[in-house]
């Protein structure tokens, strides 16, 4: 009798499991082209071809507000491509975002200040 209870509740709860529950709803805009540049320029990044990977990035640029990690690699990819005002650039406008919050980005955002004299001192210290 047990066993039989427990198969019919076994039964009702699986019956009631759907796939919409475990659907993704972050490939909504999914574009495949980006994602094939992306990886390509994660490759060469990873291959030290830092101007390859430049190329890939720069062909990806839509992904800075939706992968955290791509702006790490980006602004990384710049600089050792001798591109740092541009990295510069590129982290002043992302600054109020969270994917932003790298040290890579801080060490270079504080050595730009101290270039220009614009390093403001902590006062709660």
């Amino acid at each position: 009798m047990f066993l039989k209870f427990l198969k019919l509740v076994l039964l009702i709860f699986l019956s009631y499991q759907t796939p919409l529950y475990s659907k993704s709803a972050t490939f909504n805009d999914f574009n495949s082209r980006d994602l094939s540049n992306y990886f390509s320029g994660i490759v060469a990044f990873e291959n030290r071809d830092n101007s390859e990977a430049l190329k890939f990035f720069n062909l990806t640029k839509v992904l800075i507000n939706k992968h955290d990690s791509y702006l790490k690699r980006y602004v990384n990819s710049l600089v050792l491509d001798n591109k740092v005002p541009q990295a510069i650039n590129v982290l002043n406008n992302n600054a109020n975002k969270s994917n932003s919050d790298f040290y890579d980005a801080y060490i270079i955002l504080i050595t730009d200040s101290l270039k220009k004299k614009t390093l403001k001192r902590l006062t709660n210290i």
